[in-house]
């Protein structure tokens, strides 16, 4: 008969490898959600470029581009919403490819991977952690699309639906970051490789200007 003398300990080895890769992913995610109140100006400039897009686009080339079968200034600022919250989820590339550009750049994966922890847990804690990040910021822009004049007109449902599959496209965005972040050699070249593809693809789409008013090439 055999007795124990203090708390049990488990054997990381004996843990199933979902719940264990699960668990250090929210583990890590937590810890980059952590970071943001203590860096405000990282949270103030990830909010500031959508809105500066919204009124941009919104008041400064709103009355010049035209939307058929859609006058009027309004009718523009309702177009480019979609377009703008695509951009948004589109653009958080950058963040996950420049966060863990960081973190290896400081030695911390290493550490990382001297624990022992799931090694899928250090990169879908940092994706989830941005997610839910992004998920802060497109409801900013939903305020700041209300206050342009942009409105949903099919119910709240579908409204809810769109924003679901808006973040399970940020949620795809994140993990191109992510092997962006990896790829690199550092943060500074990842904060180009991350956008720098980015913009063509956006502005030669119709995010900002209806299909029929593209070149034909």
């Amino acid at each position: 008969m055999s007795t124990t003398t203090g708390p049990e300990t488990v054997n990381p080895e004996h843990v199933n490898p979902l719940s264990r890769a699960l668990s250090d992913a929210g583990v890590l995610a937590w810890r980059s959600l952590k970071r943001i109140p203590r860096t405000p100006d990282m949270l103030i400039y990830a909010t500031i470029q959508p809105i500066m897009f919204v009124l941009l686009f919104a008041y400064v080339f709103g009355n010049a581009i035209p939307i058929p079968g859609f006058p009027g200034a309004r009718a523009y600022r309702e177009f480019l919403m979609s377009g703008i919250f695509a951009q948004t989820m589109a653009f958080a590339v950058a963040s996950a490819s420049v966060g863990l550009a960081d973190d290896m750049s400081k030695g911390l994966i290493d550490r990382f991977r001297s624990l022992p922890m799931a090694r899928s847990g250090v990169i879908a804690g940092r994706v989830v952690g941005d997610l839910v990040f992004n998920t802060f910021v497109m409801v900013v822009m939903v305020i700041c699309g209300f206050i342009v004049g942009w409105r949903w007109h099919n119910g709240l449902g579908n409204a809810f639906a769109a924003f679901a599959i808006l973040l399970l496209f940020a949620f795809a965005m994140l993990w191109v970051g992510a092997l962006i972040g990896l790829s690199v050699g550092g943060p500074e070249v990842a904060a180009s490789a991350g956008l720098i593809w980015l913009f063509p693809l956006t502005f030669l789409s119709n995010a900002f200007v209806p299909t029929p008013n593209l070149p034909s090439g």
